[in-house]
């Protein structure tokens, strides 16, 4: 049997990439929702939240707010109100935002995965070739491919888009989409301070101070949100996980691939080492094999 003796050139090397940070992915309007989150996501926020209510329920109790917002503090309660409706979209901004990266993320990390795993399939075929010249076409070690190299070709990445599933998963991502980016939160902003402004200067009279219709709405609203960010967060749950046990077989086969190839390797040098001493016993003196055998190794290009 004829065996080529030329061996094909090894895998080309894996080209370094520079880190990008999170906040490098970001637009302005990401940016802000994060600086905001960070802010308002933090013990900090809470204890001061409390001394501010505490305070001002103490002051419109027995201090100088008492004939202003007195018992039951119909302000305190309207402030809190378009507080906490501004605070939901901050959450589902927030939430956007996490959606956003992690599916980057997922789509970075099954591309890398996808490289590793192509340069170890490459690997290994340079070994197989190696093994038709050393052992006279016999493989030296029974290839091991792991079933998730083949399996994994037919699933994409994992994208919390990809989540909502059905009709009402379809009117989630619809709802989620439009209400978790910063424009929402300035409309809301513009709706709640826009209407106070125009009941205030008597444009809509029938809802005056304390503006009980816009309370109305915006408890309403607050409601439906808090439903939707709920969905978010089992969404994005779901998405993790799937990404978890998508990383989870890619590190699997990666590492049965790579004692595979130490196994190859074992073996190789089992065969170069017989070779070589026989070479070394066999050649005559002075040919130059034996600088070739006792040539230190190159330096990297």
């Amino acid at each position: 049997m004829s065996t080529d003796t030329t061996p094909s050139p090894a895998p080309p090397p894996v080209r370094a990439r520079r880190p990008q940070l999170p906040s490098e992915q970001l637009g302005l309007n990401d940016r802000i929702a994060a600086t905001m989150t960070r802010a308002v996501g933090s013990m900090w926020a809470v204890y001061a939240s409390l001394l501010f209510f505490l305070t001002w329920i103490t002051l419109a109790s027995v201090g100088p707010l008492h004939g202003a917002d007195p018992y039951p503090f119909p302000f305190l309660l309207f402030l809190g109100n378009v507080v906490q409706l501004l605070l939901v979209f901050v959450i589902l901004v927030g939430q956007g935002i996490l959606g956003r990266l992690a599916d980057r993320r997922a789509v970075k990390t099954y591309t890398d995965a996808e490289a590793i795993l192509g340069q170890v399939v490459k690997l290994q075929s340079h070994m197989v070739e190696q093994d038709m010249i050393l052992n006279r076409g016999i493989a030296l070690v029974e290839a091991d491919v792991h079933p998730w190299i083949a399996e994994r070709k037919l699933q994409p990445p994992v994208r919390v888009r990809d989540q909502f599933i059905g009709f009402n998963g379809r009117l989630a991502a619809w709802i989620t989409e439009r209400v978790s980016s910063m424009w929402a939160f300035y409309a809301a902003a513009v709706f709640q301070f826009g209407w106070m402004g125009l009941a205030l200067a008597g444009i809509i009279r029938f809802d005056p101070y304390p503006f009980a219709f816009l309370l109305f709405l915006s408890s309403v609203t607050q409601l439906i949100f808090m439903f939707v960010i709920m969905v978010g967060q089992d969404v994005l749950g779901r998405a993790g996980e799937t990404r978890a046990e998508q990383t989870f077989l890619d590190a699997e086969a990666i590492l049965q691939q790579c004692r595979t190839l130490q196994r190859h390797l074992t073996e190789q040098d089992r065969v170069i080492v017989t070779i070589c001493s026989y070479v070394r016993q066999n050649a005559p003196p002075g040919h130059q094999i034996h600088a070739e055998l006792g040539r230190p190794p190159r330096a990297r290009p």
